[in-house]
């Protein structure tokens, strides 16, 4: 068989294997191989990178994650801003608190920002420039979004901005707008509704919450408000306004809050039934009695929450008067509250049938800072005229590094700040 095989020879195949006309490789010395390092060629750059504080439950830690990076080429209705400050919120602890387990992954902080726009769409190019200073607000809570990361990827549709006047500070911009909107959504409702007049007799619950102070410059400087604002706030509260706004001065009445541990409607009774009420002279710390003729209020804001002021709210509150409040039944509580939680049973049923079962408007209030709701009232361009214009001004209470955000937030529970609490962004 094997005979066969070798007998079975193709010549032609045979002469095809070897090719003598070839000369044989020569042998590579080691010592001529040179393996030097070659750069990779240059790949284009499809994402931004950022580098963000996130939290994955209300007990666990702040902690920074890049994982949130923006796709390249920007979308054509987008900006890309360089965030370079963010304002915190109560909004901002009453999120975190409701994320009760570690199970829906990392979720971001920070609703409202200052920054430098770094990209821009193209649809968006003859309203916008890269290097234009702006300012705004980034609400999605839903989405587990915030806007405490070097960069951030803004739809102008949705998420309000504004180009930063030369005369408010970046520090200021980016706590002014999300508390400014609240405030005057808030007293825009009241005047379109036919509450809020020039003469109506005021009352402000928390008169040093930041939307409180908005509130009062508004109703002062641009509502133009005759009578003198009644403020309830603590009597250190109450000198820092006075420090804040001087030309406000003689216009408040203050009553302290906690001298009345929290019960604010027997004060206030008081003063209406006796027509005076007493306030502290600053220069000798003595009590000095002040008139007041102003009778019931026309409307009341509540920036604190709690029941006293609905439970005595004939003896304090006109018929066809209104009652608005930010809060609700329970008294505000940061270390605790959460966001959109459910108020007592009692206030959901003043919320629906409130006009049948008092003789005033009561009003639960939800700001919602979507760009689109400004298309009923241009809120968004006449907050940014206020702050222009000196209408407003923000206060700012302290600066913190973005790392030290443990610290701005237990500063923020104590519900004691005069202003807004500010974070800085580090450059990435």
């Amino acid at each position: 068989m094997s005979n066969k095989i070798l007998a079975n020879k193709d010549p032609v195949l045979e002469n095809l294997t070897t090719d003598p006309e070839v000369e044989a490789p020569k042998e590579i010395k080691l010592d001529e191989v040179r393996m030097g390092r070659v750069a990779r060629p240059l790949r284009h750059v499809k994402k931004i990178p950022t580098k963000a504080q996130v939290f994955h439950s209300d007990k666990g830690p702040v902690t920074f994650s890049y994982e949130n990076k923006i796709r390249m080429p920007v979308n054509k209705n987008k900006l890309v801003v360089e965030v370079k400050y963010v304002g915190l919120n109560p909004v901002d602890l009453k999120i975190k608190n409701g994320y009760t387990k570690a199970i829906y992954g990392e979720a971001g902080l920070g609703r409202e920002y200052s920054g430098v726009i770094t990209q821009v769409g193209e649809n968006l190019s003859e309203q916008w420039k890269e290097s234009d200073e702006v300012f705004g607000i980034y609400f999605h809570p839903h989405l587990a979004k915030g806007c405490l990361q070097t960069s951030i990827l803004v739809d102008p549709s949705i998420d309000p901005i504004l180009a930063r006047p030369v005369n408010v500070d970046p520090k200021e911009a980016a706590g002014a707008l999300y508390v400014l909107g609240a405030a005057f959504n808030i007293l825009d409702r009241l005047d379109t509704k036919g509450f809020l007049k020039q003469d109506s007799n005021v009352l402000i619950n928390g008169g040093t919450s930041s939307v409180g102070m908005c509130a009062i410059q508004l109703l002062k400087r641009y509502y133009q408000l005759t009578k003198k604002i009644v403020v309830v706030t603590t009597g250190s509260s109450a000198e820092a306004l006075k420090q804040f706004y001087p030309d406000l001065d003689g216009e408040l009445i203050f009553v302290d809050y906690l001298k009345c541990r929290g019960k604010s409607s027997k004060p206030l009774r008081a003063m209406i039934n006796d027509q005076k009420t007493t306030v502290i002279e600053e220069s000798t710390g003595n009590e000095i009695e002040v008139q007041y003729l102003q009778g019931k209020f026309d409307v009341v804001l509540d920036f604190i929450g709690g029941y006293d002021i609905v439970s005595h709210s004939t003896a304090l509150i006109h018929k066809n008067g209104a009652y608005l409040t930010t809060v609700g039944d329970y008294v505000a509580d940061y270390k605790h509250d959460i966001y959109n939680q459910w108020d007592n049973p009692k206030a959901n049923a003043r919320k629906m049938f409130g006009s049948m079962l008092y003789s005033y408007d009561y009003t639960h209030f939800y700001f919602d800072p979507n760009a689109k709701t400004a298309s009923k009232n241009d809120w968004i361009n006449k907050c940014g005229e206020f702050l222009k214009t000196g209408v407003v001004t923000c206060r700012v209470d302290k600066i913190y590094d973005w790392k030290d955000i443990e610290e701005a937030f237990s500063y923020l529970k104590t519900q004691r700040a005069q202003g807004k609490i500010i974070l800085e962004v580090e450059k990435f």
